[in-house]
């Protein structure tokens, strides 16, 4: 395993449009990041805001088993 990947895990890969890219590069441009990092940073701020508490997440194979009717 390399240090990078010990360091950031696994690696994603993904296509943007040029466009979108563009506005990648400039805002990397203007904080003197990589667009990795402004990649990275936009994914923590995206999940952040759509976190849910921890009671709150939904676990499929309980909530099956809590709505089965019991057996007689």
């Amino acid at each position: 395993m390399s240090d990078r990947s010990k360091k950031l895990g696994p690696r994603v890969t993904v296509s943007v449009t040029s466009g979108d890219y563009d506005m990648l590069n400039t805002l990397a441009e203007k904080d003197d990041v990589s667009v990795s990092w402004v990649v990275r940073r936009a994914i923590h701020e995206y999940l952040r805001r759509h976190e849910q508490p921890a009671r709150a997440v939904r676990r499929p194979a309980l909530d099956k088993r809590a709505a089965a009717p019991e057996r007689t």
